[in-house]
C-alpha cells in the first residue's frame, strides 16, 4: 500500500515527453515513503500494545510521596519535581465506595483503608506499562514499596480483584489471577466467609492490617478531629465514626457504657488499635439493658 502510494506519485509527475521522474522528484518520493511507513508502524503499535516487556521492566521508572488515597485502586502521589498526580493501579479493581449495596461499600472502604494503611506517606516507586495515561488523565501504573510490586501484594491479600479487561503484560494477567484466586481459596481479606476473628482491645496491636472483630466496653465517648470516638477502657482500642456519618448511627448517644462488637480493617493511630466505621452492621451491640464485664 504504502510502496503503491509512492509510486503512484512518481509517476503522476514524471516528465510527459520521456515519461521518466526528475531527481527531485525521486527524492520527494523517499521522502514520502518513509514518512508513510512510520505513519504506519505508530498506528500498529497504537492499535497492538507489546506484551513481550523483558524482565529489566519491572525495575521502577519514577519515584514519589503518597498524598492521599481515594479507594482501593486509585492514589495521588507527589513526585521529586513537585508534580502531583493521580494514580490509577494496573490491573486491580476495587469495589465501590457509593454502590448501593451496602455490602459493596464495605468491602470498598475496607480496600481503602488497606491501601491507606500501607501507602499513605510512604515513599513509593511507579513503573508504567504501554499506555501513559487513562482517559481521566491518571497515571496508569505499577506501585513499588519495599515489600515488593503492591498491585500484587493487595491481590493476595484479598482486598481487590484482578482487572483484566484492560490490556497489559501478560505475564503480570497471569500472576495477578493466580493471586486473586489465591487469596478467593484462603479466604483472605473481604473473601473471607462467616464471622471475622474476635479479639480483645489488649491483643488488637497483634492484628494489625487485617479485618476482625473487637470487642469491648465503650466507656467515653470523644468528638475529635471530626470523629466520633468510642473508647474502650484505658483507650486501649477506639471506634471511630466519621461526624459525616454519624446521620446513620442515630442512637450514638446510647453507646456509652456499652458492650459491643466492632468489626472492619484494623490500624494504628499514635500507638492506638483503631477501626474506622463507616455502615452500622459494623457496630453490634451485645447487651442492650445494663453493662456488663468484658475483656480489655
Amino acid at each position: 500500500m504504502i510502496i503503491r502510494s509512492a509510486f503512484n506519485f512518481v509517476s503522476k509527475h514524471s516528465s510527459p515527453i520521456t515519461g521518466t521522474p526528475n531527481k527531485n522528484l525521486i527524492r520527494a518520493a523517499f521522502i514520502l515513503f518513509i514518512f508513510l511507513s512510520f505513519l504506519g508502524l505508530f498506528a500498529r503499535n497504537l492499535r497492538q500494545p507489546p506484551n513481550d516487556f523483558p524482565s529489566s521492566s519491572e525495575y521502577p521508572q519514577d519515584s514519589g510521596v503518597v498524598l492521599a488515597v481515594y479507594d482501593g485502586d486509585t492514589i495521588k502521589v507527589r513526585f521529586k519535581s513537585g508534580l502531583q498526580k493521580k494514580v490509577r493501579l494496573i490491573g486491580i479493581d476495587a469495589p465501590e465506595i457509593d454502590d448501593e449495596r451496602e455490602e459493596v461499600q464495605f468491602r470498598g472502604y475496607m480496600a481503602k483503608r488497606f491501601v491507606f494503611f500501607h501507602l499513605y506517606r510512604e515513599v513509593v516507586k511507579l513503573s508504567y506499562d504501554w499506555q501513559l495515561e487513562d482517559e481521566y488523565s491518571r497515571l496508569l501504573a505499577y506501585i513499588w514499596t519495599k515489600e515488593g510490586l503492591f498491585n500484587d501484594f493487595i491481590l493476595r491479600e484479598g482486598f481487590a480483584s484482578a482487572f483484566l479487561k484492560f490490556p497489559f503484560k501478560k505475564d503480570y494477567q497471569k500472576r495477578f489471577q493466580e493471586s486473586e484466586e489465591l487469596a478467593r481459596e484462603n479466604r483472605r481479606g473481604f473473601w473471607r466467609t462467616g464471622n471475622f476473628p474476635q479479639v480483645p482491645p489488649k491483643e488488637a496491636r497483634d492484628y494489625l492490617g487485617q479485618l476482625v472483630s473487637v470487642r469491648f466496653q465503650c466507656t467515653s465517648l470523644e468528638n475529635k478531629r471530626q470523629f466520633l470516638f468510642l473508647n474502650s477502657s484505658q483507650k486501649k482500642f477506639a471506634a471511630l465514626i466519621p461526624e459525616k456519618s454519624l446521620f446513620l448511627f442515630p442512637d450514638w448517644k446510647t453507646y456509652l457504657h456499652r458492650n459491643m462488637i466492632v468489626t472492619g480493617f484494623l490500624e494504628e493511630y499514635r500507638s492506638q488499635p483503631q477501626i474506622m466505621v463507616f455502615l452500622p452492621f459494623q457496630v453490634k451491640i451485645i447487651n442492650n439493658k445494663k453493662p456488663g464485664r468484658v475483656e480489655v
